[in-house]
């Protein structure tokens, strides 16, 4: 590297002190996201009938079918006693199992941070996948399904004198 090329470099790194960062650090709290996002899949284990479509239709052969402990599960209607589990390293989020389940019962959260240090960490049972139903999903669902948050009207009355 010659002299006229270290003043050069030294100069472009003196100038771009006043710049702002081009990248951003992590942020403090979760970023909004949009409300058909499709972030981290949770299953409402009780309802689930387990008829393997989800596990049929999965591109990335993410979803397995255990056999669940019938008793520990509390089914309401399933006799093969099978659930999926996920796994999320292999998972793309691509929402085709939660299209094609007759019951309705995985969901899309707004969780999208599922970062680890484990890989073993993101393979979920169907019992932790319902834990996610329960403290994600369950709060916002009504009698026919997911509620829909309501935008707040922010328009004036107009009033007349």
């Amino acid at each position: 590297m010659s002299v006229k090329e270290t003043i050069k470099s030294v100069y472009y790194a003196i100038s771009n002190v006043k710049n702002k960062p081009a990248t951003y650090l992590y942020p403090d709290k979760p970023l909004p996201t949009k409300v058909h996002s499709r972030g981290m899949l949770s299953l409402d284990l009780e309802n689930c009938i387990g008829c393997e479509l989800c596990y049929r239709i999965c591109p990335s052969d993410a979803i397995r079918m255990i056999n669940v402990d019938k008793d520990k599960a509390k089914f309401k209607n399933n006799a093969r006693n099978e659930a999926p589990a996920i796994d999320f390293n292999k998972c793309i989020f691509c929402g085709l199992c939660v299209e094609i389940c007759p019951p309705h019962v995985l969901h899309h959260t707004h969780k999208y941070d599922i970062s680890t240090d484990n890989r073993e960490d993101l393979a979920y049972d169907p019992f932790k996948l319902n834990e996610v139903f329960e403290k994600i999903v369950k709060p916002n669902l009504d009698e026919y399904g997911l509620k829909e948050e309501k935008p707040k009207d922010n328009t004036e009355k107009k009033t007349t004198d």
